[in-house]
């Protein structure tokens, strides 16, 4: 293959994603829902197209019941005092600075921003659809031209395609939020870094910086490369000119990053878009009806701070907007199993969801050959990961509703630098042949797969990978409110009165679909396990637990249950309607979770029956009770 039919598929590629973004229509395939921050981004762009403005007012809401009448479920706003307002009436220079409170969208303005001419030719959602077609055509571009510099034609496009086709990125070409945008801008930023352009690349990733601050360690290959060059060239004088333009390249995107945040300042009255008074509304929205406003309605959302609360070192910063502070013993336990779990784990792992990334970093460190660039990326890389799952241990992976870790359509293009020369076609063909287990059925459905994100997570083929207990509220699959959280016992007490909650009483969340969740029978709560299937049932407890004791109750057939709690093992026979006991002893104490106690149990089913009352496929259904270390203490927080 040559470049000229190379380029033309990759046009064809673009031209397809553009077409497909003029032609779906985005609300009527998705039953006219949001999903996830595409609210905000979505008002933010028919805003700035029509108002010229990041206001949120009346009309902006009633815009969107136009399209969404379900209305702008999951749109982040804030209250602002403050900002510049034009005042043609006032004189020279016409602008005064507003002193009356204001409600305006809370995050980053540039994607919308970039989409808003679109959006005042082509109506919304469709404006943004074409930003994401228009980027995602830029980084699949920009990257077959970077491969094209070290091998031939053929196996350029075959990584291109496959680094960022292969993975679950294209889902979030459907996305109303900026990930497709941020892919093809930092995309562009490294390639012009690679090619001789440090000022262009600075001023590229200021823009992906200022849109999600944690970009800013992607540029460090941009700032790092100066001295390192310096150092060879030169020892100490090289140094300091390898400083110099350090500095340089640095002042440049700072000043991209300030200048944008200026913005932000004029337009809202305040810098940090994510800070303040910021609330998530769902079904309830300001000045939707008489009486509803900004305090009545919505959830506390506000970011004001680096990293997560701390017991006895952040107290005093927690205002009821924020996850209250952790116990200190439980942070170093959250990270290091987030240092596997941003690998390998079920809803967030990048083996999974980004596998040409990950092989991409096997072959440079195992194989090579091996160089700088390619080192710089890996540094950039790591030092990204590492920050990720330090400043949000329970969150690094973007939220409840996300497909993967949609902050790793961030890191992707750092891919590009990390194929080792001549390892091109292993890369593409081992990538291929995972795309095709783990995201080609996701990607097949991407609208259905982006309203319910936790349904593949149900499969067999992401039930190898651990889920991540890190982020146990979190996980999408709990947008399925059945399986999330489900108390059993006095979980909560009465603050009002005084009375504690019950030590022994116990929250379940149900990963999988081999349990139908909770329900009463056999004179108490428990849970029918799903006949002949295996189950993952995590036991959240107020208290440390010694011993986990299980009752057992045959369903129509009987069954032969296994239990596990890490290697502790227990088996059961029961004969249909009869009950028989099982007890497993947890070594340790758990992982705490706001101060409570997490357990994986681990069940299998191996017969089925149904009935005439309950045509369901019925193993045995189990019922817990804990023994458990009283504290003295309250109920979790959270």
């Amino acid at each position: 293959m040559t470049d000229r039919p190379a380029r033309l598929l990759l046009g064809l590629v673009g031209g397809a994603l553009l077409l497909a973004a003029v032609a779906v229509d985005l609300p009527r395939v998705s039953d006219r829902h949001f999903w996830n921050d595409g609210a905000t981004y979505y008002g933010m762009a028919v805003s700035l197209a029509e108002d010229g403005d990041l206001r949120y007012e009346q009309r902006d809401l009633l815009r969107v019941l136009g399209v969404y009448p379900g209305g702008p479920q999951g749109v982040f706003l804030k209250r602002t005092r403050g900002g510049l307002r034009l005042d043609p009436a006032g004189g020279f220079p016409w602008i005064r600075r507003a002193t009356e409170p204001a409600i305006h969208f809370a995050k980053p303005f540039l994607y919308s921003a970039m989409a808003a001419p679109f959006v005042r030719a082509l109506g919304a959602p469709r404006g943004l659809l074409v930003v994401n077609a228009l980027f995602f055509s830029l980084a699949l571009g920009l990257g077959y031209g970077e491969l094209r510099r070290q091998t031939s034609p053929g196996r350029a496009l075959a990584v291109a395609l496959v680094a960022v086709l292969g993975t679950v990125a294209p889902l979030y070409f459907f996305w109303l939020t900026p990930e497709a945008f941020l892919l093809g801008l930092i995309t562009a930023g490294l390639v012009a870094w690679r090619r001789g352009h440090p000022l262009l690349a600075a001023v590229l990733l200021g823009l992906a910086t200022y849109s999600k601050p944690t970009n800013l360690f992607v540029a460090l290959v941009l700032g790092v490369e100066p001295l390192l060059h310096g150092w060879r060239e030169g020892g100490g004088r090289g140094l300091v000119r390898g400083l110099v333009e350090s500095l340089r390249r640095g002042a440049a995107m700072a000043l991209v990053v300030a200048a944008l945040f200026g913005v932000n300042w004029a337009a809202t009255g305040e810098l940090n878009y994510q800070g303040g008074e910021r609330k998530t509304f769902y079904t309830r929205f300001p000045f939707e009806a008489p009486g509803v406003d900004f305090d009545n309605s919505g959830f506390w959302m506000t970011t004001d701070h680096v990293g997560p609360l701390v017991e006895g070192r952040d107290d005093d910063k927690y205002v009821g907007r924020t996850a209250p502070p952790r116990p200190p013993q439980e942070i170093p336990d959250s990270f290091v199993r987030n240092l596997a779990y941003f690998w390998i784990g079920r809803f967030g792992g990048a083996v999974p969801y980004f596998f040409p990334a990950v092989l991409a970093v096997f072959l440079f460190l195992g194989v090579g050959p091996r160089t700088p660039a390619g080192w710089l990326a890996l540094a950039a890389l790591l030092v990204s990961y590492l920050f990720y799952i330090w400043l949000i241990p329970d969150n690094w992976y973007g939220g409840g509703g996300t497909v993967g870790n949609r902050y790793f359509v961030n890191l992707l293009p750092l891919t590009l630098f990390l194929v080792p020369r001549g390892r091109e076609a292993i890369l593409a063909g081992a990538s291929a042949l995972a795309a095709a287990v783990w995201v080609a059925p996701i990607l097949a459905s991407p609208i259905h797969h982006s309203r319910a994100p936790g349904d593949h997570a149900t499969w067999a083929v992401y039930r190898v990978f651990p889920a991540e207990l890190t982020m146990l509220n979190d996980l999408s699959v709990f947008l399925d409110v059945w399986r999330k959280k489900r108390p059993y016992g006095d979980t909560e007490g009465d603050p009002a009165t005084g009375r504690r909650a019950e030590p022994a009483a116990y929250y379940l969340y149900f990963l999988d679909d081999g349990t139908y969740g909770q329900e009463a029978a056999f004179g108490g709560n428990g849970f029918w396990l799903r006949g002949g299937e295996k189950a993952e049932v995590v036991l959240r407890a107020l208290e440390p637990v010694r011993a986990i004791n299980l009752r057992v109750s045959g369903g129509p057939a009987g069954d032969l249950v296994t239990a596990r709690l890490g290697r502790a093992r227990q088996r059961v026979v029961v004969g249909s309607l009869k009950t028989q006991a099982a007890r497993l002893e947890p070594r340790g104490t758990g992982y705490g979770f706001y101060d409570s106690f997490v357990y994986l149990l681990r069940f299998e089913s191996r017969y089925r029956g149904v009935s005439p009352a309950d045509p369901r496929p019925l193993g045995a259904f189990v019922q817990i009770a804990l023994e458990v270390d009283d504290r003295g203490k309250p109920s979790a927080q959270r």
